[in-house]
């Protein structure tokens, strides 16, 4: 962080005198020379000083730091072991990332999963409601939970399974994605919110 204050820092001191150089024009003939001089000077820094270093600082917030890799290791890793079955969706219910546990449930790989749609996982009956309540998650209309049945012999479908779904918003996603967590149904409850 202190990399990137002084960074700005520079750039603003570097704003200024380009300002100052601005009047050039103005100048006396005798006293324009030096001023070219010194723009030129000043292009010659934002050229090879200030645009490397920004490039730097870009590509190392890109990386993160040794904690936060740390901390995304650890957030995959919970991830894949956790032992309920969560997928992470778009707005458009596409499996962006789906743990084992999901890919059990769904009767899939999980890396199978990973973009494809989630509807079609599901029985005919179950696709519109499921890719409605997604679409409300992503554009911020609160959590949902709904019933959903995955395709199967009976007249209903096969196994129920509970959809909790959530909006998350990680750092550097330019909108929300959904958390989907799926358990078994409970006999009884209620397929809505």
């Amino acid at each position: 962080m202190a990399q990137a204050e002084e960074f700005g820092s520079e750039l603003a001191d570097f704003r200024r005198r380009v300002e100052e150089l601005r009047s050039a024009p103005a100048l006396p003939e005798a006293d324009r020379l030096p001023a070219l001089e010194a723009a030129l000077l000043e292009l010659r820094h934002a050229a090879e000083v200030l645009w490397p270093r920004y490039e730097e600082l870009a590509a190392e917030r890109h990386r993160g730091g040794p904690e936060e890799h740390h901390e995304h290791r650890l957030l995959r890793l919970l991830f894949q072991r956790l032992p309920v079955a969560v997928a992470l969706l778009d707005r458009d219910t596409v499996v962006r990332r789906c743990n084992p546990a999901a890919g059990q449930v769904l009767g899939v790989r999980a890396g199978y999963s990973t973009g494809r749609a989630l509807t079609g996982s599901l029985a005919h009956e179950s696709r519109a409601a499921f890719r409605s309540q997604v679409a409300a998650v992503a554009r911020g209309e609160g959590d949902r939970g709904l019933t959903v049945r995955l395709p199967g012999p009976s007249r209903h479908g096969g196994t129920a399974l509970r959809v909790t779904l959530t909006a998350l918003h990680p750092p550097h996603e330019p909108g929300a994605i959904v958390l989907a967590v799926l358990q078994p149904a409970v006999p009884g409850a209620p397929a809505g919110r």
